[in-house]
């Protein structure tokens, strides 16, 4: 499920949650399209492995997480 965050930014939630016991891996398919005319679009496959380390809810050491995809960048090029 994708919610509208700030501008051209989305989060991408599940609307159940993720067991191990019952799928170990997730495939999203993520689309990007622009406003332009015509309109441009790419997809892309992401592969979401769930660790079962413990049955309690994940713990994050931060509250949010920023990252920068430059346009045009190479694939798995990230800047934090």
């Amino acid at each position: 499920m994708l919610q509208e965050f700030v501008d051209s930014y989305v989060i991408v939630t599940t609307d159940r949650a993720t067991d191990r016991e019952v799928a170990a891996r997730h495939r999203l398919v993520l689309q990007c399209t622009d406003s332009g005319e015509p309109a441009l679009s790419t997809s892309l496959n992401v592969v979401v492995n769930v660790i079962d380390v413990d049955d309690h809810p994940p713990q994050f050491t931060q509250s949010v997480y920023n990252c920068t995809v430059r346009e045009n960048s190479q694939p798995l090029e990230v800047t934090a």
